[in-house]
């Protein structure tokens, strides 16, 4: 399935409401399932299709999409991935990195941005948040020039650094 092609009907402006057959609302939802496991969970490297086999998965018994282990599988296609773009020749990296994005900011604080949340304000939505998934607390932050450091020099000599 091409991304783009997905994209755009998701993107559609769809209206659900009560009078909306079940059908109906099951295939909008299996779309966007497609759209999240294929094209976010679980991308090709061009970032512009989508592997059959999620098809296949989200295609059948609805209930059985609730049982997979999918953190663990995303887990282990990020793994896989680490080995594979570590291979001489390898260019590009797939699988869902913002995992390992998000493990680094936290892990370690000198390649995090300064404010991982510059939106809170009230004790309400600090509440709100914490029901929300662990790399909530990272939107809006400021990735650009939070360092005015951006060379390898500058990276190598912070992991020499005795920081615990």
């Amino acid at each position: 399935v091409s991304v783009p092609w997905l994209v755009s009907h998701i993107q559609q402006e769809v209206v659900i409401n009560d009078e909306t057959p079940e059908e109906q609302v099951e295939r909008y939802a299996r779309i966007y399932l497609i759209g999240l496991v294929g094209g976010f969970l679980f991308p090709d490297k061009s970032n512009r299709w989508i592997q059959g086999i999620w098809l296949e998965l989200l295609t059948g018994d609805w209930d059985a999409i609730w049982q997979k282990s999918w953190g663990s599988a995303v887990l282990a296609g990020v793994y896989r991935e680490l080995c594979t773009c570590s291979k001489v020749g390898a260019k590009q990296a797939g699988a869902a990195m913002f995992i390992l994005q998000l493990w680094v900011w936290e892990h370690l604080p000198m390649f995090a941005p300064l404010d991982p949340r510059p939106y809170r304000r009230n004790d309400d939505e600090l509440n709100f948040l914490q029901n929300l998934p662990y790399g909530v607390k990272w939107i809006g932050a400021n990735t650009n020039d939070h360092q005015p450091e951006h060379s390898l020099l500058f990276y190598r000599s912070e992991l020499d650094k005795p920081w615990w």
